[in-house]
């Protein structure tokens, strides 16, 4: 049984380009430009009018305002609580509060986001809120033994294998006057951070820096150039000590890097205890999608017979387009299985599982 590629639940990369709210006295402005304010109204509208990126639908691309495409998702994100208060699986404050620790927890950027304030954590526990309640609708009535656990461990080692890394510091240069400067810095004495800081602030220069981690083990193709550069790289940190500023790697496209090792981590095999919940969740997906595989019909059934009232004229004939369409999707879908139309397939009666714990 392969577990690779089955998504758990987890918290949308998304989340991360979320914009919380301004405090203070600046409560209704976004940014100062001189001295002249971008306030919050003109912001929103702004997003409102905005089109998002362009998807393929059918065999055309589309597009829609992001501000459009922001309130259909909340419209599906409310009719996916009220289904899973109908059917008695929302999870509880206490699990939402778990999966959010949880989440910042395994997922460092996410938990500098909301110490930055770039998200807030009301944002994070409504998304998290509506992700929970999606896995354990599309996961009702779905159980997975401690047996199938193990099994699925051990068939899938590979997959929970953490390869030794390495965190640095890097600046990556094209100039050759400027690499001459950041050398000169570093003989008059100038740390590595300093550095990085100060080129970071020079992006016309072809300067980029900042700090990323690299792992030391896994396959890389070097046939290609860049897989002989992470090649070069790779030889190049694993034989750094921790605070050592290496020489100037070729990265093989015209641009050099130095790297100021800050700390190293050696591979490990993760051990059950570690990953059991996450397995868990893993299989149960893969269960569901049979248990449950009228799923996606049901939340569009719900979406369809969900009275919305939408105040602007424009995204109102927009959102009525669009459920037309979705109704005569559903209709021909069921003609084509031979299921009566508008009626509901039978969902499994057995009560649903707690919410995933702590891993």
């Amino acid at each position: 049984m392969k577990l690779y590629g089955v998504l758990g639940v987890s918290v949308p990369t998304l989340l991360l380009l979320t914009l919380s709210a301004c405090g203070g006295k600046q409560q209704n402005a976004i940014a100062k430009v001189g001295e002249s304010v971008i306030d919050r109204e003109t912001y929103i509208r702004r997003v409102e009018e905005m089109p998002t990126p362009v998807l393929v639908s059918g065999n055309q691309a589309v597009t829609a305002p992001a501000g459009y495409t922001a309130l259909t998702r909340l419209i599906r994100e409310q009719v996916l609580l009220e289904w899973a208060k109908a059917e008695g699986v929302l999870p509880t404050e206490q699990q939402v509060e778990e999966r959010v620790q949880r989440e910042m927890q395994n997922n460092p950027q996410l938990k500098q986001a909301v110490s930055e304030q770039r998200l807030t954590l009301d944002d994070l526990r409504r998304q998290v809120r509506v992700g929970l309640a999606e896995f354990n609708l599309r996961t009702k009535g779905v159980t997975v033994t401690e047996e199938e656990i193990k099994q699925a461990y051990e068939q899938n080692k590979q997959q929970f294998y953490s390869p030794a890394t390495v965190r640095a510091r890097v600046v990556r240069v094209r100039n050759a006057e400027i690499r001459k400067q950041i050398d000169d810095d570093l003989k008059r004495g100038y740390n590595f951070q300093h550095i990085v800081t100060k080129y970071s602030q020079n992006p016309v220069a072809g300067v980029e820096s900042g700090e990323a981690e690299y792992p030391l083990e896994g396959a890389i193709d070097t046939g290609t150039p860049q897989g002989q550069a992470i090649a070069r790289i790779r030889e190049v940190l694993k034989n750094a000590r921790p605070l050592q500023v290496t020489d100037w790697v070729s990265l093989g496209d015209g641009s050099v890097a130095r790297f100021e090792v800050l700390a190293k981590s050696a591979g490990r095999q993760r051990p059950l205890e570690e990953v059991r919940d996450t397995i868990r969740e893993r299989l149960m997906l893969i269960k569901g999608q049979q248990t449950n595989r009228d799923f996606e019909l049901e939340l569009g059934k719900r979406i369809l017979n969900t009275p919305v009232e939408i105040y602007s004229e424009p995204w109102k004939k927009q959102y009525a387009q669009e459920m037309d369409n979705l109704k005569k999707a559903i209709e021909q879908f069921e003609k084509a299985r031979g299921t009566p139309a508008g009626r509901t397939a039978p969902q499994p009666q057995a009560s649903a599982p707690a919410a995933p714990q702590k891993r």
